[in-house]
């Protein structure tokens, strides 16, 4: 828009140097040439056609002294793409200034001068104005590049203190069962013992309801514990740590993407699948590469497990493997299924299950 108005401003002062042509064809002709001339420099993006431009436009001049009326405009066109050497076209108003009037002579070094202060000036401002957009581009792609990696710290720091939660838990379970469970299963031998030994009444009521006492406690502490255990395992550490020892063979890719709570059942399940799956790569596998991709979906859990081998198993239904991994999905009324095409490749599916349903149905 500085542009057209600056070219504007240029193409007037030209009009007022011709008002003293007497015909009228040859100042239309100069208009329009120098019109379209100032209209071919803003469209092109070649530098060297600017210069062609500009230089043929000088030849015209040569041609017709009158058509410097609009060299400022055409040389302002140069200027605006830094190429200072097209100022130099300004001195070929020595050419035609010996017919012109003394108000032409200085209107036309006024146009000129404003021709090359107009184009610095302009110039300057669009170096200031792509240098702001840069700026402002590199400084939203910072702020974006900056949210991501606090989002991705505080997904991490969420995952530390689960994980740090969930050894807690195993500890805590560990304990439990080593120390207290220890104590109340010497206890119980020590009742037993002494059942056995005083069989009178009433000693001997009073040592079985104790024992009873104890045994119902041990119970309790068992349940307690297995379910600490249970609540302990993170599903995407043990994927990481079974896919682990295989990295120094083979290339091993997990894609992991299963919410925080994921039933239990499930998770032993895929675990003792993966497990079983591995084992059998290293055994009937020449694959290099192992895919295993662990993902819930709105409605089902998914596994999958593919290779790149190239030997293609004769059966694949009759191996002890595949049928535990088969039992084991089939107890979660999922679906199994297990193809060779180009590897082999494996593929579980378990239905989520609903408010009055559950995996032990």
């Amino acid at each position: 828009m500085r542009q057209l108005i600056d070219k504007v401003f240029l193409y007037i002062l030209g009009i007022i140097m011709m008002t003293t042509m007497d015909s009228f064809a040859e100042p239309v002709q100069i208009l329009l040439l120098a019109f379209i001339w100032t209209g071919l420099g803003s469209y092109v993006k070649n530098e060297k056609m600017v210069y062609v431009l500009l230089c043929s436009y000088v030849l015209l001049c040569f041609g017709d002294a009158n058509y410097i009326y609009f060299l400022p405009l055409i040389v302002y066109e140069s200027g605006i793409r830094k190429q200072r050497c097209g100022y130099f076209a300004l001195f070929t108003v020595f050419y035609g200034v010996s017919a012109y009037e003394v108000w032409q002579i200085i209107l036309w070094f006024l146009s000129a001068a404003l021709s090359v202060y107009l184009a610095e000036q302009t110039s300057k401002i669009q170096e200031l104005q792509e240098e702001k957009i840069w700026l402002r581009d590199t400084s939203v792609e910072l702020n974006l590049a900056l949210k991501e990696k606090n989002q991705n710290l505080m997904e991490r720091q969420d995952y530390e203190i689960h994980l740090a939660t969930l050894r807690e838990r195993n500890r805590i379970a560990r304990e439990i069962h080593d120390n207290v469970g220890h104590m109340l299963s010497r206890s119980i031998l020590q009742i037993g013992a002494l059942t056995t030994i005083y069989k009178e009444e009433p000693v001997h009521g009073q040592l079985l309801s104790v024992n009873d006492t104890l045994n119902t406690a041990m119970n309790n502490i068992r349940e307690s514990v297995h379910d600490l255990h249970d609540d302990a395992i993170d599903l995407r550490q043990a994927m990481t740590e079974i896919a682990k020892p295989m990295q120094d063979n083979y290339e091993v890719k997990l894609d992991y993407d299963m919410s925080k709570v994921v039933p239990n059942p499930v998770k032993y399940c895929f675990l003792t699948i993966v497990k079983e799956a591995m084992s059998n790569i290293v055994k009937h596998s020449d694959a290099d590469m192992i895919t295993i991709l662990v993902r819930e979906h709105p409605a089902f859990y998914q596994l999958a497990i593919e290779d790149n081998g190239s030997k293609e198993p004769k059966n694949l239904e009759g191996g002890i493997g595949l049928g535990n991994m088969q039992e084991r999905v089939n107890a979660l009324h999922g679906n199994f299924h297990v193809k060779y095409e180009q590897g082999f490749k494996i593929n579980v599916s378990v239905k989520k299950e609903r408010e009055h349903e559950s995996f032990s149905d």
